[in-house]
């Protein structure tokens, strides 16, 4: 309980109070906090103190608030340190998530003007286009758009449904992963790739677009990631 008479601070109180809830598992993750009228009751403080303590929460990442809906203890989100070459398999792994694929198209098709500035292609060369929807823990997380030069057209005779791209390229084609150049910025979800997340059209999604390099300098593929913003975090 908030004690009156204490020299902390009134919302460091109930902020300490809501940090040791989820911290000893009576608090979950989705979990919906009670309103700040009931907390204000329930701790004999004002609203204003309540909100204090939330609004600090919210800011360290430990709750989500939803305008109209409540407050809701926020859900482990996927770290990625961006100034790394790591696929998205690695990473659910370090994480003790399990990774997962759906392959939505794996073909070859003409190149375009980006992939043959960004790719270093021949006027005309051919492309291996790789579309995959990416899940942690059987939660739909990412969309991820592959595009590689014609010479990795072994990629067509692999199952790359829940399997690691990178693992197949490093362990049986003996790929060395060296730096990639990453561009980051927020694209709105198409009604496809919001009916692959299962979200609605138009949210917002963080987008990583990458050109990925080996590590005698050769380049890799292009990427495009397009990823629930609420379920990863990243580190740079």
């Amino acid at each position: 309980m908030i004690n009156h008479e204490e020299s902390s601070p009134l919302y460091k109180q109930l902020q300490n109070q809501i940090l040791d809830s989820i911290h000893n598992g009576d608090l979950k993750p989705g979990d919906k906090l009670p309103t700040e009228l009931e907390l204000s009751k329930a701790n004999n403080i004002s609203r204003v103190t309540v909100r204090t303590a939330l609004d600090s929460l919210t800011s360290d990442g430990y709750l989500i608030r939803i305008p109209g809906k409540g407050t809701y203890i926020a859900k482990d989100k996927i770290k990625k340190n961006i100034t790394e070459t790591i696929g998205f398999s690695d990473t659910c792994k370090i994480q003790n998530k399990i990774p997962g694929a759906k392959v939505l198209k794996c073909i070859i098709e003409d190149s375009t003007e980006s992939d043959i500035q960004h790719l270093l292609l021949q006027p005309g060369e051919k492309i291996i286009n790789i579309v995959r929807i990416r899940y942690a823990d059987n939660i739909p997380i990412a969309v991820e758009y592959s595009r590689f030069p014609s010479s990795f057209s072994y990629l067509l005779q692999e199952d790359l449904n829940n399997s690691s791209m990178y693992e197949i390229l490093r362990n049986k084609h003996g790929i060395t992963f060296g730096m990639s150049r990453k561009f980051i910025d927020i694209e709105y979800a198409s009604f496809d790739v919001a009916t692959y997340l299962n979200i609605t059209e138009g949210h917002p999604l963080i987008s990583i677009k990458s050109t990925v390099y080996s590590s005698d300098g050769e380049r890799i593929h292009r990427s495009k990631q397009l990823i629930l913003a609420d379920k990863f975090q990243l580190i740079v």
